[in-house]
């Protein structure tokens, strides 16, 4: 009767699962609906907290990897605490803000315990709907009527950042899990062209590298790697050869500027100025206030004396409200607002999950290391966007998080199980 009772609630545990959990991907990759100014995923966050609770309570922190997200969530509650001022503005702009700070490290945690009820395969054919309804949106939403109360408009930083994020694991489940590599192919093309003709440079590049190499190494063999350094040496002679600069000069004159004419982005892109300018801005507030930085929420209201020590800094020091800009990169961001004991614990998990996509990564499916990949495109984007404080962007270090936890213990059953035949032996 137990072992009834036991198939029942895991099986009731699945169900919940697979209607909860694979909503919350589907509004995680189009994040825009908001119900009374909140994202929606919110709400199927404290749904899926409340079922599972009733037969699985979630939050006790018993693996040690829930340590790191944990550690994040203290640094954002002490950089509200120790605000170097007394009732002014700056003290309510880190409160605004601390709930979503609370509330993504939990997700992480919810999404590590939860791990041996996540059918990623089944999770990513949300994951893909999502993408593909963003497109769709964001495409069209200059045509639709002004929906702000339920609609967030997409930017195109936040769609980039989101094809980032969920584009690779997408184009992997439509060409490998579904086998529908022409629709695959015809995703992954036209949302590059997408982002070539809005100009973004980074984003276009992270999202097809990832997918390529999610695609071309389902294990690390060294046969695949002197494919893929093949592949990519041939991509760039392509690129050095007058058709193809004739080409993408008029198609974009910002990636043609940066495939072309590297050593004038440092001087004369005033983007990229304004980046340099403002990881200044970070390391001043970083020697002034190490252990805490700022407060949350505070960079763009914190004033410093820029000086502008590097080439082309006059093109931007001239500006007068280059003090109100946001930091254009997230670990100055968080760096800033919450000093060491806020960056510290989220480049231990980040660094946490680079080494397990490593170590175990001949041991995952095809659409597993697809989230790492995406992943590590994110890693990168992170140091020219302020993104980390997108949800979305917590939901895939979740998922990454949770698939290392999840390796790591099979990777401990396994040499378990070796050690006792050898005992027996």
């Amino acid at each position: 009767m137990d072992t009834k009772q036991s198939n029942y609630r895991t099986t009731k545990l699945e169900n919940y699962n697979f209607k909860y959990i694979n909503w919350m991907a589907l509004f995680m990759a189009f994040p825009a609906i908001l119900i009374a100014g909140l994202n929606i995923s919110v709400f199927v966050f404290f749904m899926i907290w409340y079922k599972f609770s009733k037969s699985t309570p979630l939050f006790k922190f018993k693996n040690k990897a829930t340590l790191l997200p944990m550690l994040f969530g203290v640094g954002a509650i002490l950089s509200v605490i120790f605000i170097d001022s007394s009732g002014d503005a700056s003290v309510l702009r880190g409160l605004v803000v601390l709930p979503n700070y609370l509330y993504w490290c939990l997700l992480v945690v919810m999404l590590i315990d939860l791990r041996k009820y996540i059918h990623l395969e089944k999770v990513s054919r949300y994951t893909a709907i999502g993408v593909i309804i963003t497109i769709v949106y964001y495409l069209s939403q200059g045509f639709l009527p002004n929906m702000r109360f339920i609609l967030n408009v997409v930017s195109p930083n936040s769609f980039a950042f989101i094809l980032i994020c969920f584009a690779t694991p997408c184009f992997i489940y439509l060409a490998k899990v579904k086998k529908n590599k022409l629709f695959a192919y015809v995703f992954l093309i036209s949302t590059v062209m997408i982002l070539i003709t809005d100009g973004r440079r980074a984003g276009t590049m992270l999202v097809l590298v990832p997918s390529i190499l999610a695609l071309v190494y389902t294990k690390i063999k060294v046969k695949k790697l002197l494919i893929g350094i093949v592949f990519f040496s041939s991509a760039f002679f392509a690129l050095q050869t007058d058709i193809a600069e004739r080409t993408i000069k008029p198609l974009n004159p910002r990636i043609y500027m940066l495939l072309y004419q590297t050593s004038d982005i440092a001087t004369q892109d005033f983007s990229f100025l304004v980046r340099k300018l403002q990881v200044e801005k970070g390391l001043i507030i970083f020697d002034e206030n190490p252990m805490t930085g700022i407060g949350l929420n505070n960079f763009n209201n914190y004033k410093v004396e820029y000086i502008g020590d590097f080439e082309g800094s006059e093109l931007v020091m001239e500006k007068d409200d280059m003090n109100n800009k946001s930091a254009h990169n997230s670990y100055v961001s968080i760096l800033s607002e919450g000093g060491l004991v806020l960056l510290v614990p989220l480049l231990l998990l980040f660094l946490y999950n680079i080494y397990h996509f490593i170590a175990k990564y001949n041991y995952r499916k095809q659409i597993e290391n697809a989230y790492y990949w995406s992943f590590l495109g994110m890693c990168i984007h992170l140091y020219f966007i302020t993104a980390i404080v997108n949800v979305y962007a917590w939901f895939l270090i979740g998922v990454v998080t949770m698939l290392s936890v999840k390796y790591s213990e099979k990777m401990i059953k396994r040499t378990n199980i070796k050690r006792k035949r050898t005992i027996v032996t």
